[in-house]
């Protein structure tokens, strides 16, 4: 039996019991799920200090394992939830593979945030610096305020490009009253379109 005394950089063995605790190990697993360790640990009780084996990912703590698997989820969500759940999106950055509903591969629409908005992916590529969701239309498509894509929310008007128009039953706030689209890749300003995109639900 050894004894001891946890400080900060680990255990301090002593000779005898009066000046410190048993220390006690536990038995570590030998059987491990793939992409699993083992990671030490000492734990201090008020009668004995005790080493602790904990399973924890390869890479990184068992919370940044969750978030990655999250972040894996949330690119399968539909435009809707995955707009609630934006802050999972990643940012996006230059010399990475973003992936288009023409990707043949079978990976999910690629999401990412630009400047605090969310986008999706139009055309799997990869990444340069002036291919950016901003400067890029044909590349990337960003989900607007009243949107199928923006959870339950209804926000201002925004026009949109070609490639985003508001969708059927979109509901947007413009000029003080509330619209609902009428029409699909409706890219028209509400109250200009003689009713036939449009439809003015009143103010607001």
């Amino acid at each position: 039996m050894f004894y001891g005394i946890l400080a900060a950089d680990g255990i301090v063995i002593l000779t005898d019991a009066e000046h410190g605790k048993p220390i006690i190990e536990t038995e570590p697993m030998t059987s491990l799920m793939p992409g699993y360790t083992v990671k030490g640990t000492w734990v201090e009780t008020d009668t004995e200090i005790i080493y602790v084996h904990n399973v924890v990912p390869v890479a990184g703590t068992a919370e940044e394992a969750a978030v990655a698997l999250s972040r894996m989820q949330f690119m399968s969500l539909s435009d809707e939830t995955a707009y609630d759940f934006r802050a999972l999106a990643p940012e996006w950055i230059p010399s990475e593979n973003y992936y288009g509903p023409d990707d043949s591969s079978g990976n999910p629409q690629s999401r990412v945030l630009y400047n605090g908005e969310l986008y999706n992916c139009l055309k799997t590529h990869t990444s340069q610096t002036t291919w950016n969701p901003e400067d890029a239309p044909s590349l990337w498509s960003k989900i607007l305020p009243g949107q199928s894509g923006s959870g339950t929310e209804v926000g201002e008007w925004v026009q949109p490009e070609s490639t985003n128009g508001y969708s059927t039953g979109d509901r947007v706030i413009y000029n003080g009253h509330l619209w609902e689209s009428i029409v699909d890749n409706n890219v028209d300003v509400p109250g200009t379109d003689n009713g036939f995109r449009w439809t003015d639900l009143g103010g607001v």
